[in-house]
């Protein structure tokens, strides 16, 4: 029995970290996601961001706030 709730609290502990759940991931690294064949290349139907880091899904919308203050978040980061 012992060496049960050993294996589960060994496995428990070794499950990566959920996509997003890293605070320190500046997201700078946005990679366009289209749903249609069709649309890939067209930035006006991109469908989603997600950050080639730590995986979080971004939408448009919001991957366009984030690249307007990307250089202010480097710069926050480095002071």
């Amino acid at each position: 029995m012992r060496w049960i709730r050993w294996r589960r609290k060994a496995a428990e502990q070794e499950q990566p970290a959920l996509p997003g759940s890293d605070p320190l991931c500046l997201h700078t690294a946005l990679v366009p996601k289209w749903d249609r064949p069709a649309d890939v290349g067209h930035d006006d139907q991109v469908a989603r961001f997600v950050c080639d880091a730590c995986g979080t899904v971004f939408t448009p919308h919001e991957a366009r706030a984030l690249r307007a203050t990307e250089a202010e978040r480097l710069r926050h980061m480095t002071t």
